[in-house]
This record gives C-alpha cells, sequence and structure tokens, in this order.
C-alpha cells in the first residue's frame, strides 16, 4: 500500500469542507412537478447545445452570447437564465411564464433565493442524458471559486462515465463522488453504491441531485479516498480524484495535498485491496515521468503486487509549463493580476521534483489474485473516448486472457470476429488514368478512439474475420487470394492480429453457429 500522506495540506483541504450545506435536504418538495415544468419548458441538453452554439454543455462557452441569445422571457429562456447562466429573474416573470413553479418551496430547500421581487438560483442545474444535476455555478458565471468548490459533469467526468465497465454488479464505490454522476450510473446495474468524498458540501449536492432524480440505493459517506469504507470490498470502483499535480491546497476538487502524484497512486494501488475477485476499477488519474521514454513506469510499479490485471491509455502529456498554465488558467484566469506569479511557483515545484512530462489518462484493473498479472499500455493520438466503451474494454481484457495462453499455432485455430463499430477508409489518388488506393485507414467509430494504417493484406485478412472460420483458415484464403506466399503472410498476419485484438478490434468467438458476420461500415 502506498504511503498514506497526513500532511498540514491534507488537513488544510479537510477543514475547507466544513462550509454550510447548501440544500435544506429534511425539507421535501414537489420533485416531479418541478422536473415537469423544467421538461414542458424543453430545458434539455440538446436544446441547451443549440442555444450554447457547441456540440457538447461541458464545453466552455461565450456566456454574454448566451445571454443575448436568451433575453426574450420564453419559459425555456426564463431557465435558461436562471439555471445556467446564474441570472436572477423578476419573481412575477417566472409565477407567469412558468406554471407550477413552486418558488417557496425551491427556496425552502436551498435551491432558489429571493430578494427585492426577484430569484435567483444558488447552484447550476445541468441535463446530462435523462438525468438532471445540481453543481456550483463556473468561472464564467462567479469570476472566484470557492475551496469547496462542486464541479458539474465535465469533459473528465463524461470520460470516466464511458471508460467504466458496465457488468451487473452487487456493490460498487465511488471514490471522490463530487456532485454524484458517477454513483448515480453506477446505480443503474450494482445493487447497493458507496459514494465517499472529503467534502461535506458535495455530499450535500450528491443527496440533492439523488432526491432531484428520484435514484436510491446509494449510500454516501464523507471521508478521503478509502478511509470511509475500511474492511470492505467491492465489484465495482471508479474515481475521479483530485489528481491535478500542484503546488497548491487551495481546491477541492483539484488539490490533493499531496506531493506530486501521490493521490493516484494511492487509488490505483488501493484498488487492489478493495476489489472482489474479478471486479474492476476505472480511474482517472495524472502522473509525472522524465521524458516520453518511461512514461508508462510509474503507473506500471503502482500496479504491480495489487493482484490485478491493468489496461493503462494515455490521452495526453504536456511539458509542466503547459500544463500549469492550462490549469490555472482554467480556475484563476489568466488576465488576473495575480496569475503570472502563481505560474512561476507551479514552475519552480515542478523543478524541485525534477518532473519533465505530465501525463493525463486512465487505468482500468481487474482484480484476479493467484495469476501471473499482464499489464498493457497505450497512447491514445486522437483524444478521449467518443462513447461508451465497456463492451470494447472487456474485449480487450478477454484477448489479453486469450493471448497469454496461446501460442502461434493456437491462435491460427481460433475463430475471430472483427467488432461493429469500427471503419476501414481508404484514400484514393489517381494514377495513369485510373483510382489507386494510396493508404487504408482503420479506426474505431465510437469508444476509445484506437486507429492506424493497415496495408492492402491486412484489409483483405479482416474481411474474411467473420467468425466462420479459423484464423488459419482465413489466412489461407487471403494468400491465395492476393497471390502471396502463405507461410510469410502468416507471420505477417500473426503480429498484426496479435495487435488488432489488443486494441479491441477483433475478438474470439465461443460459438461460431450463433456468430454474425460482422463487417466494416
Amino acid at each position: 500500500m502506498a504511503k498514506n500522506y497526513k500532511d498540514k495540506s491534507r488537513a488544510k483541504i479537510a477543514a475547507q469542507t466544513q462550509n454550510t450545506k447548501v440544500f435544506c435536504l429534511d425539507r421535501r418538495f414537489d420533485v416531479k412537478t418541478f422536473k415537469r415544468v423544467i421538461e414542458d419548458a424543453g430545458y434539455c441538453e440538446k436544446a441547451l447545445a443549440e442555444t450554447l452554439g457547441i456540440s457538447c454543455v461541458h464545453e466552455r462557452q461565450d456566456v454574454d452570447v448566451v445571454y443575448r441569445r436568451v433575453k426574450t422571457d420564453s419559459p425555456y429562456n426564463i431557465l435558461v437564465r436562471l439555471f445556467w447562466l446564474g441570472l436572477s429573474v423578476p419573481e412575477s416573470i417566472a409565477r407567469k411564464s412558468l406554471s407550477g413553479l413552486d418558488i417557496e418551496d425551491l427556496e425552502a430547500i436551498g435551491l432558489l433565493n429571493r430578494h427585492n421581487g426577484k430569484i435567483r438560483s444558488v447552484a447550476r442545474l445541468a441535463p446530462y442524458h435523462d438525468l438532471m444535476l445540481a453543481s456550483d455555478f463556473g468561472p464564467e458565471i462567479h469570476r472566484k471559486l470557492s475551496a469547496d468548490h462542486v464541479l458539474g459533469v465535465g469533459a473528465a467526468s463524461v470520460t470516466l462515465a464511458n471508460l467504466t465497465v458496465r457488468r451487473n454488479v452487487k456493490i460498487a464505490l465511488d471514490i471522490g463522488s463530487g456532485a454524484g454522476i458517477q454513483s448515480f450510473l453506477a446505480a443503474r446495474h450494482a445493487e447497493h453504491v458507496v459514494g465517499t468524498d472529503i467534502s461535506q458540501r458535495a455530499i450535500n449536492f450528491a443527496r440533492f441531485n439523488a432526491m432531484l432524480n428520484d435514484i436510491s440505493g446509494i449510500e454516501w459517506r464523507q471521508g478521503g479516498l478509502y478511509e470511509p469504507v475500511a474492511g470492505q470490498q467491492f465489484d465495482l470502483i471508479v474515481s475521479n480524484p483530485p489528481f491535478v499535480i500542484s503546488p497548491e491546497s487551495r481546491f477541492v476538487f483539484r488539490d490533493a495535498g499531496m506531493p506530486g502524484d501521490a493521490i493516484s497512486e494511492q487509488v490505483i494501488r488501493g484498488a487492489g485491496e478493495w476489489l472482489n475477485a474479478g471486479g474492476f476499477a476505472c480511474i482517472l488519474f495524472n502522473w509525472h515521468h522524465s521524458d516520453d521514454t518511461d512514461w508508462d513506469a510509474r503507473p506500471r510499479s503502482w500496479v504491480s503486487r495489487t493482484g490485478c490485471d491493468a489496461w493503462m491509455i494515455s490521452f495526453k502529456s504536456a511539458d509542466p509549463l503547459t500544463y500549469a498554465a492550462e490549469w490555472l488558467g482554467s480556475c484563476v484566469g489568466r488576465s488576473q493580476p495575480e496569475y503570472g506569479s502563481r505560474l512561476d511557483e507551479w514552475m519552480a515545484y515542478y523543478e524541485k521534483m525534477q518532473i519533465g512530462r505530465i501525463s493525463a489518462g486512465a487505468i482500468i484493473m481487474r482484480k484476479r489474485p493467484n495469476s501471473s498479472n499482464w499489464f498493457q499500455a497505450h497512447v491514445i493520438d486522437r483524444g478521449r473516448c467518443t462513447g461508451p466503451a465497456a463492451d470494447q474494454i472487456e474485449r480487450i481484457f478477454a484477448a489479453e486472457d486469450m493471448l497469454e495462453t496461446l501460442d502461434d499455432r493456437q491462435l491460427l485455430q481460433q475463430r475471430l470476429a472483427f467488432a461493429n463499430n469500427h471503419r476501414l477508409e481508404h484514400q484514393l489518388v489517381v494514377e495513369d488514368g485510373r483510382w489507386v488506393i494510396r493508404a487504408e485507414h482503420l479506426y474505431a467509430v465510437n469508444g476509445i478512439p484506437f486507429a492506424g494504417n493497415v496495408d492492402m493484406y491486412i484489409a483483405n485478412l479482416l474481411a474474411g474475420c467473420n467468425g466462420k472460420w479459423t484464423l488459419g483458415e482465413v489466412v489461407g484464403k487471403a494468400a491465395e487470394r492476393i497471390q502471396t506466399n502463405r507461410e510469410e503472410f502468416t507471420r505477417a498476419c500473426l503480429a498484426a492480429v496479435r495487435k488488432l485484438m489488443q486494441s479491441g478490434f477483433l475478438s474470439p468467438v465461443s460459438n461460431p453457429c450463433t456468430s454474425v458476420n460482422q463487417k466494416s461500415k
């Protein structure tokens, strides 16, 4: 187990979480009527994205532009001004336009403030698919963030949601639950969920969101990392911890108050101890390294001796200055007087710790004790997940298990299928008056965006992988079709097939009688 840091910075962060709770949860309000008012007004994810002029409501937007789009007093526009932009709205107009909105009830529970004939929301309400989630307004609304600021759904939380393995399980753990999004998603396939956070204010938000979305089966506990669940084990662990590598203890959602990437190390090392056999952990994290040659060394060492197989992906890597500027710009603002001095502080910290690069990514771990565990790491050039990747991850883990036990001869005896949601595109050029294939590009349409160029030989091989024939038969047919030496072609194909299986493009078919002929789109 990693060293459990208990320094003054950690104590300082814990003390900052004791602010007054936002919501009075002992008061009840008519949730169904409130949500009906919101739905009737069309306040949903799609409509907001159109209003904001962006593809996803979790991206940043120009609030001045948005305000000018919602100035007229329609029910939808009033809700955007109230719950998205954090603006005051005349109470008389809200009552007239939003029939059924019980302002007194919303004030009593703590969502609305009333003053001088106007109402104002104390929290942002953001739609996420079929959920409505309360969080603090961002820095673009309230320029200065509080120490115990509660984040809403953002790019990181969407990525974690997409990477989580969605098996039906008995009990799941959400570490650093914040406003509760990962707990709510886990509750759909777990009998019981425990959500933990060091911030009592965050737990207050999560409880309110559970009430707002009529979600039960979640137990909320205050405390850091695994401390609130000592002695328990889980079938699923998800975590989006405060992984930012910084010298500060300023924001609970960002800073762990531990040196370097120690928070990431503790969550990853601890997963093995708190997972049941066969259970999965899905963790977002940042880590530091010297250069691009040792980018996976530290996470690899953290996973060792946990009894877990691990598959790690790196979304991006940056030099310390770029990394610091990105985080300080989003939390402080580049126009603020303190920006430059803070940037110097961060750089001095990185220099002292001899940090050359900082990477961001995710790790998926599966508890498999009493085994020779494997570790794989990939760099994803195209960015974060573009959709749910649970099936893709399951294929990758199954492929790794199989490849560890099979030699080339045994692999040729397997029946493999080319997975759905992948595409093979041809790049054509004109040569001597005819179209000629210059390159063939294979990529995943959804999930983890694996991509790469393949040659005509591998393209022909993939066309035959439909689960009906063994790999050896497919290789033989492809070699005959393109009229090439079968022995040399087989050697080249086996290396490519292993990589394609490790990326989820190809998967074994256990029962060829029920297989479906899956073709690239």
